[in-house]
């Protein structure tokens, strides 16, 4: 028989997915008491819910007004609410969620007006993806009509748009996006089902490595470039719906000779009815019948077709009955003996797309130090360092794990014993150092001194190779302790150790006597300070008597780069030399006062 016109009840409650709600739950919403309509009929306020933005949270109360007794505006029929359940909800937006103030979502209206007429809801969460949504809110009423109780299941829709957030990349995020090669990242899924069954991923990190990992390992890129890295996740939720059924063709149940059959359906699971359409009125098959889609679940559901007869011609004809599974995606034609139907079933699936972009810059490449002329040098000595680099830009010297003041060239000379390496750095920033090398000073031997018996020159240092010299000549043979003075003229000793430094004595002019008799020298305790130096230093030295003194240095070659002549002094003298800009090296100092010449290395850096 034809149903009885009843109120549609407009109850917008939303959910992300209907196999979802269990997990992401919104408790604590307020009612608006102020929520009434006049004449009386179900009301929500507000009619509209505000727009929402993608990756920012969300929060809203929603009102409802369920009268107790209403007149039902299609049929003019009083109508009372006995109870009302909210089935299901789909067609929410990713991460928005939903939870009424009734215990299993049911609310009894004629239980005690007008306290019971009134419920809410609050949705609450972060919309991920922007767009516009039609949500599906699948409801079932128990009223009473013209004394007669009747169960009947019901669905609205009501659409919600959420803006495009500010951000592009809603999916995830990447923990450093910009490093040097090899640059490490993590990456964190900010749309994910937190484990939960029915979420899918698809990785593609740029660098060749996949994964469907929900939080993927932490990837490594090796080598410079821009690596796009995406994520496609598939969210396989939101269910089975009943879209479709058709009557394709039954000689079960005919009104001839009166009319064409007056079709419509009965959905079942078990024994309990899920839904009931409308009669498509005197239409041969094959005829579809229109509805909103229903909610399936995975149990076997029987599909009864049915001939209204409004009850003037018997009870209503049944025309058969089909089972089908309610995960079957597709659509299947059924039959069963002269009946045959057609239902499809719909399985939609979220699937979102994003991409980012990692920046991995190149790190410089350096060789390992060269040094010349060794990696050790007598104390005083230059070690000569240096690397040769690509794609860097700066560089700085270490010494013992200590930046070397100043030493930002490819090249750095030192003196001092320890650890060195260089780091070189390009213009993004990235970093690389050589390898430690180990540069050692050996220390010079302690310098020599002598004193003068009768034509013997003697010394008391031992411990190293010795080698006396006349006049800047190595005296033949001469390499032990004591010396012989064989003619008048400028005497000095040389002490080497095992690694070859060498330490000069002072230069002392000495006489030679047949008759044995010893001259004190008129010059004597020339020293130089400081040395080493950078061109300009001072000359101490001590006159027996009054002489001008002539300084002369020479470089290695023999070649003179400065003289000066003194006016005639005695006692303790003190000259400042000025060398001016010479390159740095070992030079050589002559001091020359009367018939004595005495001679000093200069290090000049």
């Amino acid at each position: 028989m034809k149903k009885v016109l009843y109120a549609t009840f407009t109850l917008f409650l939303i959910a992300f997915l209907v196999t979802e709600n269990s997990f992401a739950q919104c408790p604590g919403c307020l009612v608006n008491a102020s929520c009434t309509s006049s004449p009386a009929k179900p009301t929500v306020c507000p009619d509209t819910l505000p727009d929402g933005t993608a990756m920012q949270a969300y929060a809203e109360d929603i009102s409802f007004y369920l009268p107790a007794q209403f007149t039902d505006e299609g049929s003019g029929f009083n109508v009372t609410m006995n109870q009302l359940t909210v089935l299901s909800v789909t067609g929410l937006p990713y991460g928005l969620s939903w939870q009424t103030n009734a215990v299993n979502n049911i609310y009894y209206p004629s239980s005690n007006p007008p306290a019971s007429e009134h419920g809410c809801a609050r949705i609450c969460g972060t919309p991920i993806m922007a767009g516009s949504y039609t949500v599906t809110v699948f409801v079932q009423a128990e009223v009473t009509v013209a004394g007669i109780g009747q169960t009947v299941d019901d669905y609205f829709t009501l659409p919600l748009t959420i803006l495009p957030g500010s951000t592009a990349n809603t999916s995830f995020s990447i923990q450093n996006p910009v490093g040097c090669e090899p640059h490490t990242t993590a990456f964190a899924n900010l749309a994910g089902g937190n484990g939960h069954a029915g979420y899918s991923y698809s990785w593609n990190f740029g660098n060749g490595n996949l994964s469907t990992q929900e939080n993927p390992p932490a990837q490594n890129y090796p080598a410079a470039g821009d690596y796009v890295v995406s994520l496609q996740t598939t969210i396989d939720t939101i269910g089975y719906f009943l879209t479709s059924v058709s009557v394709l063709g039954s000689t079960g149940c005919d009104d001839s000779p009166f009319s064409a059959p007056d079709y419509y359906f009965v959905l079942k699971s078990g024994t309990t009815v899920i839904y009931s359409s409308s009669y498509i009125d005197n239409s041969n098959a094959p005829v579809t019948f229109t509805f909103s889609q229903i909610p399936l679940s995975n149990v076997t559901y029987t599909l009864e077709i049915w001939d209204y007869d409004s009850g003037l011609a018997g009870g209503d004809d049944g025309c058969g009955s089909v089972t089908f599974n309610g995960n079957a995606a597709g659509t299947q034609t059924l039959t069963s003996g002269s009946l045959s139907t057609s239902v499809t079933i719909s399985h939609p699936l979220i699937v979102t797309n994003a991409s980012d972009t990692i920046h991995v810059y190149e790190t410089p490449q350096v060789s390992a130090i060269q040094y010349t002329p060794n990696d050790s040098i007598c104390a005083g000595g230059n070690i000569s360092l240096s690397i040769t680099a690509t794609g860097a830009a700066t560089y700085q010297w270490y010494r013992d794990t200590l930046a070397v003041l100043n030493a930002t060239d490819i090249q750095y000379a030192t003196q001092t014993s320890g650890l060195y390496y260089c780091e070189a750095m390009s213009d993004f920033g990235c970093r690389a150092h050589t390898p430690n090398q180990r540069i050692t000073a050996v220390p010079n031997p302690t310098k020599p001194t002598f004193w003068i018996t009768t034509n013997m020159l003697n010394t008391a240092l031992t411990g190293f190779s010795l080698q006396w010299y006349f006049e800047n000549a190595a005296i033949l043979g001469a390499t032990g302790m004591t010396c012989p003075v064989t003619a008048t003229g400028n005497y000095f000793l040389i002490a080497k150790n095992a690694f070859g430094c060498t330490t000069s004595s002072d230069t002392v002019l000495v006489s030679f006597n047949d008759a044995g008799i010893y001259e004190t020298p008129v010059l004597s305790d020339v020293s130089v300070f400081p040395n080493p130096n950078n061109g300009s230093f001072k000359v101490n030295l001590y006159l027996n008597s009054e002489q001008r003194i002539n300084y002369q240095v020479t470089d290695f070659v023999g070649q003179l780069v400065y003289t000066k002549t003194s006016e005639p002094g005695i006692g303790l003298i003190e000259e400042n030399i000025e060398l001016g800009n010479l390159a740095s090296g070992v030079y050589l100092l002559q001091v020359e006062a009367g018939a004595t010449r005495i001679y000093r290395k200069i290090h000049v850096y």
